[in-house]
């Protein structure tokens, strides 16, 4: 009987032919579903708005707490530490950054720079008949190491007619007999370089600039996020308007705790691992460095940075004790231990503790799975999102299949009959 009333339609309803198109469900669903898409086209379209506009957001939401514990702590007006967090931002990071990148910038150019010299080096040596005298030329232009090794191998690929000596030879002759083409060719290379670095200069001059609408976007939102989160919460509907909330409440200590944690974890490993590089000798150390500290955002994939470090000290051929094979394979290998075990046994318990509620394996499985599917995008965001989901599972998805396996429901699914 109640099945029956329930099919039968409201006589006050009017009919569906006087309804108009976006008064009948299945269209404004469809509606909404392209609105959502349209925003999401626009946006990118307009990105050089949106981008810092939506960094604006994530580090309002970020910088939330520091701002209300600074209010608190210094019985200071809001706008004014949101200026404080920008201009400790600028002289603490950004300029410290920026230093720190130009020189390892510079480091990398005279490492390349290095190799260029020590090729030539060893190809002067492939001249010279006696290989006592060669090695000795090397070593007088402090070249040793690992470019001997490269000397010998090659110079025995050619005593032995192989056929690396076979292709090194034809390759020297190739370029004797084509001089006007290889030198057309560097010429076509220098122009590529200046447009490469008019581009550079360009790029520059765009993160400037998206820096600076970051920095404007990120003061208005901080100034009025008490009234941001507000009209938020306006937009829920009455209904469920409590749930939400409770939903919305153990996400914000999910991804906050991640988000926070993991970026500030990442800073300090950046400058051990920058600093470690340095002293250790390996060439690039502040690109390095801060490379390996966004790997480690993923548990463990900081190791990719082992042996490009074991590599470049090996080009680098350091002399003394930094020139020896324990050296150039242990030194960077117990440096990387060194920050894991920061890492796990001081920092993520400090700073992070056990925010996400996932253990290792976990976490693991959900960052290579979004790296897989989004990339570094994709790296980022599979932590938070794996956490959130969990949540959702436990709190709305599993009681409901309980109750059905239970028999306490006929339908786990929230579907209207």
């Amino acid at each position: 009987m109640a099945n029956d009333q329930k099919s039968k339609p409201n006589p006050t309803s009017p009919a569906w032919s006087k309804l108009h198109l976006w008064q009948m469900q299945p269209v404004r669903d469809i509606l909404v579903a392209l609105g959502i898409f349209a925003i999401f086209l626009v946006g990118q379209k307009i990105s050089v708005v949106t981008v810092p506009l939506l960094i604006a957001l994530l580090l309002a939401y970020l910088f939330e707490p520091v701002i209300a514990w600074s209010m608190k702590k210094f019985n200071i007006a809001r706008r004014t530490s949101v200026v404080g967090i920008i201009a400790g931002v600028i002289f603490l990071v950004v300029i410290p950054s920026t230093i720190g990148a130009s020189f390892g910038i510079a480091q990398t150019i005279s490492f390349g720079q290095g190799v260029l010299d020590k090729i030539d080096a060893v190809q002067q040596a492939q001249q010279i008949p006696d290989i006592e005298m060669a090695h000795m030329a090397l070593k007088d232009q402090e070249v040793g190491g690992a470019w001997i090794t490269i000397h010998d191998s090659i110079r025995t690929a050619e005593d032995e007619h192989s056929a690396i000596g076979q292709s090194l030879a034809a390759a020297n002759n190739w370029i004797l007999e084509n001089r006007e083409q290889v030198a057309q060719t560097a010429a076509t290379v220098g122009i590529e370089t200046v447009s490469r670095v008019l581009g550079l200069l360009g790029a520059v001059f765009g993160l400037g600039f998206m820096g600076f609408l970051v920095a404007f976007f990120f003061f208005f939102v901080s100034t009025e996020w008490v009234g941001v989160k507000g009209f938020g919460a306006e937009l829920l509907p009455d209904k469920n308007r409590d749930r939400i909330l409770d939903l919305l409440t153990k996400f914000d200590a999910v991804i906050s705790g991640f988000i926070r944690g993991r970026l500030t974890i990442a800073f300090i490993q950046a400058i051990v691992f920058s600093v470690g590089f340095y002293l250790i000798g390996v060439p690039g150390a502040f690109i390095l460095g801060p490379a390996v500290a966004i790997l480690s955002i993923v548990p463990y994939l900081a190791l990719i940075g082992v042996p490009i470090a074991i590599s470049l000290l090996w080009l680098e051929a350091h002399s003394g004790i930094r020139g020896e094979w324990y050296w150039i394979v242990g030194a960077p290998t117990i440096l990387y231990f060194f920050g894991q075990a920061i890492d796990d046994y001081v920092l993520t318990p400090m700073i992070q503790g056990k925010s996400t509620g996932m253990d290792t394996p976990t976490i693991l499985f959900a960052s290579l799975a979004g790296g897989a599917l989004f990339g570094v995008f994709g790296l980022l965001i599979a932590i938070p999102i794996a956490a959130c989901v969990k949540i959702l599972i436990q709190e709305v998805f599993w009681p409901k299949f309980n109750d059905w396996a239970e028999g306490r429901t006929a339908d786990p699914l929230p579907i209207d009959r």
